[in-house]
């Protein structure tokens, strides 16, 4: 068992320094060992009940499985907030520690008539999934913020999106005190329209303005904390490789008139981040092999990428396949029978590290945050992006669940591109040298008038 001296020394720190920082926000990256930093503080500095909010798959494993693994949190109960309303209530009325509820139920929580005062102190994990002061959860929660003592964020993607996906996750922390008090003052003071329809006026991105994120640092470095991976810790070399998945003639004219049905759609219209998503996402779906119809239901349309990882995976390497469309994880299982689905079993995940697994195929949505997968049982350990996420956020996130602290082979990194087609757009977004409306323009071939 791990006690308190096996901490990095920068864990320390980050505890020390929150021993004088009542609400603290722990921007590192994904391997930084965030939840045991997390639980110490807990453990030693947090008086009463703390309620942690996490994504699905972490509320129900990552926290309980952390805390018997130090010596110096085994003794926080833990009550986790999941499964029916009845379990979930019986689960609130627990006496613990830490009670532990997944994002989509925040909202049921709030509404309960055992008041939210039972708990003293509030846990957001993956805050960025609060950077969105519009949603429900955020409303749901926002009312309770005062009647916490101690308030802690944590994320490695605080900023997804561009720098106003930061107003609501520190406002979490200091209730607007430091960025404004709202999202609209905060725009107003610190950002400027980049990209608004030209007929109604609607603005449909911001920018920040010329070194104002200088000044957002300057504000709130004093309660939100910031590593990078690579400055504390030695991590294994990670090397990415984009294979070139090549399609028939057929294949390749149905791929094209499809295309040239988009752009038929599109016409002159301006494309915002919103809409291109739902544009190409028929590409996307196009590229992983299948296309949906409207009753949810799809076609396929060819198995290009399935038979190159076929020849592309060694089964002397164990290999952890991202998907994003249930008719890719339909095909995957078909082609290769003995792969496993990532689940909320931890034995999953645990065989899947001794290598009894030799191919596990997880959603980066619900595999890719909190969630440790080092592998080391061969000489490098292996991922593939069948399907590619426009999401950097995602695939930063689903990334570091194996290029992480403990893994000690190196990392290979494999995207299946289809050959001329929106996934060298993808790629392009997830390498940060587009944007997305400007990868939608250059798949569809097509310019704004």
């Amino acid at each position: 068992m791990l006690n308190r001296n096996n901490l990095h020394q920068y864990q320390k720190d980050i505890v020390d320094k929150a021993s004088s920082i009542p609400c603290i926000g722990l921007l590192l990256n994904p391997g930084l060992g965030k939840t045991a930093t997390t639980l110490t503080i807990i453990a030693e500095q947090c008086k009463g009940r703390t309620l942690i909010i996490a994504p699905k798959k972490v509320a129900e494993s990552v926290w309980s499985e952390e805390v018997t693994k130090w010596e110096h949190t085994k003794h926080l109960r833990v009550s986790k907030i999941l499964g029916n309303p009845k379990e979930r209530v019986e689960a609130v009325q627990k006496d613990a520690d830490i009670y532990i509820i997944n994002l989509e139920n925040v909202v049921w929580l709030t509404e309960l008539k055992i008041p939210m005062t039972k708990f003293d102190n509030l846990v957001i994990d993956e805050s960025s999934r609060f950077k969105d002061s519009s949603t429900k959860r955020f409303k749901a929660i926002k009312p309770f913020l005062k009647t916490f003592k101690r308030r802690i964020i944590l994320t490695g993607t605080p900023t997804p999106q561009g720098y106003q996906d930061l107003w609501s996750q520190v406002a979490i922390l200091d209730l607007g005190q430091r960025l404004e008090t709202s999202l609209t003052k905060f725009r107003d003071k610190y950002m400027m329209p980049i990209e608004r329809n030209r007929h109604t006026g609607v603005i449909y991105k911001w920018g920040i303005i010329p070194k104002a994120d200088e000044v957002i640092n300057d504000k709130i470095k004093d309660i939100c904390f910031s590593l990078k991976a690579e400055d504390y810790l030695t991590l294994p070399e990670v090397t990415k490789v984009y294979h070139t998945v090549e399609i028939g003639q057929a294949t390749r004219s149905a791929y094209d008139r499809l295309r040239k049905d988009m752009v038929l759609e599109v016409e002159a219209e301006t494309i915002t981040a919103v809409t291109a998503a739902a544009l190409t996402n028929k590409l996307l779906q196009f590229t992983s092999g299948s296309l949906y119809k409207e009753d949810g239901t799809w076609l396929k349309q060819h198995d290009a990428k399935l038979d190159y990882l076929e020849d592309l995976v060694d089964e002397n390497i164990p290999t952890l396949v991202f998907y994003h469309y249930k008719s890719s994880l339909a095909g995957l299982q078909a082609k290769f029978s003995h792969a496993r689905l990532l689940d909320s079993n931890p034995q999953t995940i645990e065989d899947w590290r001794q290598g009894k697994i030799k191919m596990l195929l997880a959603h980066p949505q619900s595999g890719g945050i909190g969630i440790n997968l080092q592998c080391n049982v061969a000489d490098t350990a292996q991922m593939v992006w069948y399907d590619l996420p426009w999401s950097s956020e995602n695939y930063i996130q689903a990334n570091a669940r194996v290029h992480r602290q403990g893994q000690t082979k190196p990392v290979i990194i494999h995207h299946l591109v289809l050959s001329r087609s929106i996934d060298n757009q993808v790629i392009q977004v997830l390498e940060g040298k587009i944007n997305i409306q400007n990868a939608v323009l250059n798949a569809l071939d097509f310019a704004l008038v």
